[in-house]
């Protein structure tokens, strides 16, 4: 176990590393790298084998494959959606049947949908998120605000949808059942749900967006490209097979292939100029609203998350930060708005210096049921852990989370984050019924 000191200046320097990295525009692998360093000698120094540290960075880095596959793949997925037509021909038809006047609105309510529906943030931005991106652009709305709104909807359902990967995490975490969790997550759930509608359709009757210039917005890309139903078949394979649960780099790569196939029959699209578009990304001189980023933008969050995967490897092998999270809410207060608070902190500091979603959860949830069960149900704890630890990291522009969401619907974390109140309203509502919780039990107590 490291000393109080020891790992002061490990989480130190993780987050001035990275901090320092994002103020001055350099890769954030560089800024995190120091914070590796930093514990790798430390745990070595504190009588850890080295070969045991290495074994357990590839441990760590082995757990995150599945996000770089998934990072790597929508490097691709986004400019051969692009060239194929796939990605004109949506906003074409969204042209034809989403009313501007409540475009933010229209976004977060469907993004919603389709997240509850398949359980995952990534393939909601990928599905929906893209083409209305698109169309937000051509219609010149804010897209900060219309990428706040989609993300807004997609972390409904990653945080609350039964079939959510993070939502099966938290139960098992904290040893309730998915239905015991749907049911603790509803008060907070509506609550910071009926914030956010009511931010986006404020937004949207306070605004004017472009009415008048739809016919001639959906005949921009007309002279570009050949147009037909069969286009819409790489988006609606992605969403199959993530209803069916493939496995998410699966969906991607049959949509990719399909997009392919569809580009040179119809585009005719050649192989020299898909290599070029994979890698580079898709850039035309005739639709300047299409350009987009390749699989070679993502190489160094690629690099980024296996560096976070080291380092998550290192601190779960060596049990890290377990003897601390007990000190911190061991027995100092009974309350359960105390004991929320201090948990929805660590959930903050641990997805700033672990830069993953997955390990705060696992965390909090484990180390902390003991604790917990001393005093409240454990229901409460997977309600202040989903509401937390698994949304607050995707407010963190250093957290893969984030930087996956962010690299989607092309808009950095920092840019949305204020547009996503679905995002930090729930951590508020939680805390704001904790309270209340709280309250009840004492006037059920007299």
């Amino acid at each position: 176990m490291l000393t109080n000191r020891q790992l002061g200046v490990t989480i130190l320097i993780t987050i001035l590393g990275l901090a320092a990295a994002y103020v001055l525009h350099i890769a954030l692998a560089i800024g995190f790298s120091f914070g590796l360093i930093t514990l790798v000698v430390i745990v070595w120094r504190s009588g850890a084998a080295f070969r045991g540290i290495l074994r357990s960075m590839w441990e760590g880095i082995k757990h995150t494959k599945e996000v770089m596959w998934i990072l790597a793949l929508v490097g691709v997925v986004i400019p051969t959606w692009t060239a194929s037509g796939t990605i004109p021909y949506m906003i074409d038809l969204g042209l034809r049947v989403v009313d501007p006047s409540f475009f933010l609105t229209f976004s977060f309510v469907l993004s919603v949908c389709i997240s509850m529906l398949l359980g995952t943030s990534t393939g909601t931005l990928s599905s929906v998120g893209i083409p209305l991106i698109g169309l937000a652009l051509l219609l010149q709305i804010p897209l900060p605000m219309v990428a706040g709104a989609l993300v807004s909807g997609a972390f409904v359902g990653d945080r609350t949808s039964p079939f959510s990967s993070a939502n099966r995490l938290v139960a098992s975490s904290t040893g309730v059942s998915v239905k015991d969790l749907f049911k603790a997550l509803l008060p907070t759930t509506i609550g910071a749900g009926c914030i956010t509608f009511a931010f986006f359709l404020f937004c949207d009757m306070s605004r004017e967006w472009h009415h008048g210039e739809k016919d001639l917005l959906r005949e921009q890309f007309g002279t570009g490209f050949n147009y037909s139903i069969w286009l819409l078949l790489p988006v609606l394979l992605l969403l199959l097979s993530i209803l069916l649960r493939f496995k998410t780099r699966n969906g991607f790569l049959l949509s990719i292939a399909s997009a392919i196939g569809i580009g040179i029959i119809f585009q005719g699209v050649t192989w020299n100029q898909w290599l070029h578009a994979m890698w580079f990304g898709y850039h035309s001189s005739l639709f300047d609203s299409l350009q987009t980023k390749g699989l070679f933008n993502m190489v160094e969050l690629i690099v980024l998350i296996g560096l976070a995967g080291a380092f998550n490897g290192i601190l779960e092998e060596n049990r890290v930060l377990e003897a601390y999270m007990q000190k911190l809410l061991g027995g100092s207060s009974t309350s359960l708005f105390a004991a929320t608070f201090r948990t929805a902190l660590f959930g903050l500091g641990l997805g700033m210096v672990s830069c993953t979603q997955t390990l705060p959860i696992m965390m909090s949830g484990r180390s902390l049921l003991p604790f917990w069960e001393e005093r409240f149900p454990r229901s409460q704890l997977a309600r202040v852990v989903a509401d937390s630890s698994l949304i607050l990291a995707a407010m963190i522009p250093w957290n893969m989370l984030a930087i996956v969401c962010g690299t989607i619907v092309g808009v950095p974390v920092e840019q949305y984050v204020s547009y996503a109140p679905f995002l930090w309203a729930l951590p508020i509502c939680t805390l704001i019924w904790s309270y209340g919780w709280r309250d009840r039990r004492k006037v059920v107590g007299n």
